[in-house]
């Protein structure tokens, strides 16, 4: 499936484009500098540099790194500012992450921008090596985080052309701010014929779209490993939140090595911790992991999850809830 997050616009980054543009002229103006910017898988980073580099040459400075560079390179002999963009550090070789490393005691060449972008996982020591190095040389980091609600409904009008109607504004909230989400949502609805004119603009009115976006969203979390999706997808029979101890007790693991697997899908955005409890992020992963379920191990699972929240002392109506499920 052709991947539609090169394509979506720039919506809702106004203040992080504005302080990459302010770090690209102090830097290219004196000695130099560096950002790692980080941020979960969909989340922009590419959309956001093509815009800071759009800005470089209107500024008349050289843009030295297009994709798929993994050097830096000396700095020119004319001394003529330039910026360098290095991405998706997390898929690199080792080989070249050593010379990433290495280029770090060197120091930032003068009058150059240095742009590291990665993911937080998969978790790899080559990448670890490379933050770290960079971080000793003066690195700033800037995160790039989920877009607030109103943000991704402006994302969703400018890819449709139209303002949302409530059944489609309530599907683009279950993406969770996450840009790539958003685009997969709307145009799962668009490319299912699901999308009809109503009063004020335009929503989903045709049943059965939401299984074309949940196919989608499964394919985008290939780059988790096999346990931590597997371990997920029986979190999601326990709703958008649980209890890691419950959860432990439905597959039948110890808890600590349960949060072991958990612990990558925390660094990956994907969950989150709140309180005594683990939270999905974004539910349109949630939905996709609940689809993916064979019908008969989606009872099964019902059915554990019935018995241990019922022994947790969970209110009788969801433990009922999950009995109805179960058949």
């Amino acid at each position: 499936m052709p991947d539609p997050g090169r394509d979506w616009p720039l919506v809702g980054r106004a203040a992080e484009l504005d302080d990459l543009e302010t770090l690209l002229t102090d830097a290219t103006d004196a000695a130099g500098g560096v950002v790692v910017l980080e941020g979960e898988a969909g989340v922009g980073r590419t959309s956001l540099v093509d815009a800071l580099r759009s800005g470089a040459r209107l500024l008349g400075i050289e843009d030295a790194a297009g994709p798929g560079s993994t050097r830096i390179g000396p700095p020119p002999a004319d001394g003529r500012a330039r910026l360098v963009v290095l991405e998706d550090l997390q898929d690199w070789p080792d080989d070249a992450l050593e010379a990433l490393a290495d280029a770090a005691r060197e120091g930032v060449p003068a009058r150059t921008l240095v742009v590291l972008t990665l993911r937080p996982v998969p978790h790899r020591d080559g990448v670890v090596r490379v933050v770290s190095g960079w971080t000793r040389a003066g690195a700033q980091h800037v995160e790039l985080r989920t877009l607030p609600a109103a943000a991704a409904a402006e994302l969703a009008e400018a890819i449709l052309g139209a303002s949302l109607g409530p059944s489609l504004r309530g599907a683009v909230a279950t993406a969770g701010g996450n840009p790539r989400f958003v685009v997969d949502v709307v145009t799962a609805a668009r490319d299912a014929g699901a999308l009809a004119p109503v009063e004020g603009g335009i929503d989903a009115v045709v049943l059965g779209w939401r299984a074309v976006v949940e196919q989608r969203v499964r394919g985008r979390l290939d780059y988790l490993d096999d346990e931590v999706l597997a371990l997920l997808a029986v979190a999601s029979v326990l709703g958008v939140s649980f209890v890691v101890v419950d959860l432990a007790v439905v597959v039948g693991q110890p808890v600590p090595e349960v949060w072991r697997t958990l612990r990558h899908a925390l660094a990956a955005g994907v969950v989150q911790a709140r309180g005594d409890r683990l939270v999905f992020r974004h539910d349109v992963v949630r939905a996709a992991l609940y689809g993916g379920l064979a019908p008969d191990e989606r009872r099964g699972l019902h059915a554990r999850a019935a018995t241990t929240l019922r022994d947790a002392g969970a209110p009788q109506a969801v433990v009922a809830t999950h009995l109805e499920r179960a058949r």
